[in-house]
């Protein structure tokens, strides 16, 4: 997000909405832990940057005690980093999926993946690969951005192309979601 005109202040205020409080837990379950902290820290301080008139508590997630903080607070923002750990990690914790009703769930990048039904996977060749699925969604974040071909816009194109395609073909009916670098959506079921 400080990548973008705003430096993220859209994408940050949105999070926290018209709330006057809120208890933000921040997973950084995705990351190596050893990154967890400066994660935490990172939006931490985003957030109440951008969110100066609303009163904020913070807690950094952590396995032992994730349901019992999840119960804490009223936003949980899944950071990015590996899908493939954070979806690990997260199936490693009994029951922590029924204590999320009524909460406002936050993913970025591996958090939006891991919420996802299906997601895009984006290595040399594109494919899908399932989420947790507590959304109805097919989803591509980072879309059409060139980094995977180290900025080659030709070979770029050709795989977003191709991840077109395959997010089409395998909808099942799900929404597709294609995320550009700095975009969000707030989705609603």
């Amino acid at each position: 997000m400080k990548n973008v005109p705003d430096k993220g202040a859209a994408f940050y205020q949105a999070i926290i909405g018209n709330r006057t409080t809120a208890n933000v837990l921040i997973c950084c379950f995705a990351m190596s832990p050893d990154k967890w902290q400066e994660g935490f820290e990172t939006d931490r301080d985003l957030i109440t940057m951008f969110n100066g008139d609303t009163t904020l508590s913070f807690k950094c997630a952590d396995m032992d005690s994730f349901t019992d903080q999840i119960d804490w607070a009223d936003i949980i923002i899944f950071r990015g980093g590996s899908s493939q750990e954070l979806i690990a990690r997260l199936n490693n914790i009994q029951d922590w999926r029924e204590h999320i009703s009524h909460k406002t769930v936050v993913g970025a990048s591996a958090g939006v993946y891991m919420l996802s039904s299906y997601y895009v996977v984006t290595d040399s060749m594109p494919r899908l690969t399932e989420g947790l699925g507590l959304l109805p969604i097919v989803v591509a974040a980072h879309y059409r951005s060139t980094f995977i071909h180290d900025g080659d816009i030709n070979k770029s194109r050709i795989f977003w192309d191709e991840v077109d395609e395959l997010m089409e073909s395998q909808s099942e009916g799900r929404d597709i979601i294609k995320l550009r670098e700095g975009e969000f959506l707030l989705y609603s079921e």
